[in-house]
């Protein structure tokens, strides 16, 4: 069996010496090396695409993210003129209304201090009425005394 390999083989293959086959060798090396390779930087050139487009969107994104950063800035800076222009329209209500608080507070000081002295005044002209029913009350006792010490005397002799 051996024998019919070897004559297979011969006949199939013919003998090549050892320079030849060291030399197919060296090419079949060189074959497959070169097809790596050429698979390595196929492999290069696609990740390169893809790095590329890659790339590519995220400029996009980022030119997106700054004008929306830019678009929210303008919003933020005119929110914040709106509000300090709101606040200040505010103040000058409230001052306003202020003023008119301490312009009412100051009335209705003066209207109480005006019925204050009012009321001191009834107070002294009750007190002088009291005194003065007093004394006539006195003296209307004193004439009614003296009518009768008067008049008694007359009665009595009647």
């Amino acid at each position: 069996m051996e024998n019919d390999l070897n004559t297979e083989s011969s006949s199939v293959f013919p003998l090549q010496s050892s320079s030849e086959t060291l030399f197919s060798i060296q090419l079949l090396d060189f074959k497959t090396s070169f097809l790596e390779a050429l698979e390595e930087l196929r492999m290069r050139r696609e990740a390169e695409t893809q790095y590329e487009e890659q790339i590519g969107k995220i400029i996009v994104e980022i030119q997106e993210l700054k004008w929306q950063k830019e678009s929210l800035q303008n919003q933020k800076e005119t929110l914040v003129k709106q509000h300090k222009e709101a606040m200040a329209v505010f103040k000058k209500q409230f001052q306003m209304k202020m003023c008119a608080l301490e312009e009412e507070k100051g009335k209705f000081q003066l209207a109480t201090e005006i019925k204050e002295k009012e009321i001191e005044g009834l107070k002294e002209t009750l007190k002088t009425l009291q005194v003065s029913n007093y004394s006539l009350q006195k003296k209307m006792s004193e004439m009614v005394r003296k009518l009768h010490s008067i008049y008694s005397p007359i009665y009595i002799t009647t």
